[in-house]
């Protein structure tokens, strides 16, 4: 054991001894990995870069039927899809009776928004910490989209009201007001149409009520409230995750629910990340085959000149084992210190790519050099540098010694 600690000592000593043959062996490598490195820091950069702008629009995550079920979707089949574990978020859809409202603006004028339901977790409202509407009485709390807001003239905090209207079974025309508390004004980003977000419940009593059903709660007359259970014409369902759009929207489809969804675009950014591993790959074997070759050439080499040296440390009782690791040790040491400048190389290639284009990328990162990516790069080529060595090493371990004495 004395002896191989020893040897693998003299092989570092001789490793430094000859500096000019183990920089330029050093330098050889980092020129061959660098490039590889920056590459592989482009494609992760770019990739994360367009996940990120997809994740930025929770409405990237959003499925809605195309159209409404035939019979409609009872509470049941949406708590059901909750309880997948691809699904953050789904909230059933009332009919369109009860999807638009007219509200009074500042000056006095009715206009109509579009209704959309929402519960605690809505992901569109909870992306832009906005607090979530309550349908509390005698006022509700509502929150509105930035072109609603303009279009009523109320920020957030301020008061409005809504007239509901309805035509009764004998043909009399009767309306009702609704008094609202705006607790929140989504950002122009995050919807272009005037929207208004409700609690569900508020919706299905506007539905009731234009359909002439009694609502004890708010004190509605109408129509006893039928037994069955109540049907939506349609759903709003969130993604945990952009990798759970395409297998959720597949599963929907066996269900016989044709969604609306951003599969597609998600499914490029795939394609993009599939087509540049596969570049990246052939590059990296193009360049593994020739740091393998590079080493076993300069092991070979090097093991040769040093002939003599390797043969006295035989006579001076070394170990064949100890002369094994003599050439692994100088080869190995060649590969960390490559890797390591190539590392120091990439960071600073990286830095000068992001800074020429943070402007055009509005401070986005496109190349991104991460840590287990680099310690990866660092085992594969210790073992590539263990793999090229073992021919050079054999060698060294053969070495007859008699051959030193002849020479002597």
């Amino acid at each position: 054991m004395k002896n191989h600690l020893l040897a693998i000592r003299l092989a570092l000593r001789d490793w430094f001894h000859e500096q000019v043959l183990s920089l330029c062996a050093v330098l050889a490598l980092a020129s061959m990995l660098t490039p590889l490195l920056v590459m592989n820091a482009v494609k992760v950069g770019t990739v994360e870069a367009l996940r990120s702008q997809l994740l930025q629009d929770p409405n990237t995550l959003i499925m809605i039927p195309a159209g409404s079920g035939i019979s409609g979707y009872t509470q049941d089949q949406i708590d059901a899809f909750k309880k997948r574990p691809d699904v953050v978020f789904a909230i059933p859809r009332t009919r369109a009776v009860a999807a638009e409202l007219s509200f009074e603006t500042a000056n006095g004028v009715f206009a109509a928004l579009t209704l959309e339901p929402t519960a605690p977790g809505d992901p569109r409202l909870a992306h832009h910490h906005i607090q979530q509407p309550e349908a509390s009485l005698p006022v509700s709390t509502m929150v509105l989209s930035q072109p609603a807001a303009h279009k009523l003239g109320v920020e957030e905090g301020q008061a409005c009201t809504a007239r509901l209207g309805r035509k009764r079974p004998d043909g009399v025309m009767e309306s009702v007001k609704l008094p609202f508390k705006v607790v929140g004004i989504l950002p122009a980003e995050a919807s272009s149409h005037h929207v208004a977000f409700m609690p569900q419940e508020i919706l299905e009593d506007i539905q009731d009520y234009r359909d002439y059903i009694t609502v004890p709660g708010r004190g509605y007359s109408g129509d006893p409230i039928p037994e069955e259970k109540r049907r939506y014409e349609s759903f709003r369902l969130y993604a945990r995750t952009l990798n759970d759009v395409e297998p959720l929207d597949a599963y929907l489809r066996t269900q016989g629910i044709e969604v609306i969804t951003k599969a597609k675009e998600i499914a490029n950014i795939r394609r993009i990340d599939e087509s540049l591993n596969r570049i990246l790959l052939v590059v990296a074997l193009a360049v593994g085959a020739g740091f393998v070759a590079f080493t076993v050439s300069s092991a070979l080499a090097a093991v040769r000149r040093k002939d003599r040296m390797l043969g006295m440390l035989r006579l001076l009782g070394f170990s064949r084992f100890a002369l094994l690791v003599y050439p692994v040790t100088q080869t190995l040491f060649t590969g960390f210190c490559g890797v390591l400048l190539a590392g120091a190389l990439s960071l600073c290639a990286a830095a000068g790519i992001n800074a020429l284009f943070s402007s055009q990328l509005h401070g986005v990162s496109v190349c991104a050099m991460r840590m287990p990516h680099f310690l990866a790069a660092l085992g594969v080529v210790l073992l590539l540098a263990v793999a090229g060595s073992i021919r050079p090493a054999l060698r060294a371990a053969g070495i007859d010694p008699s051959l030193v004495i002849r020479d002597v």
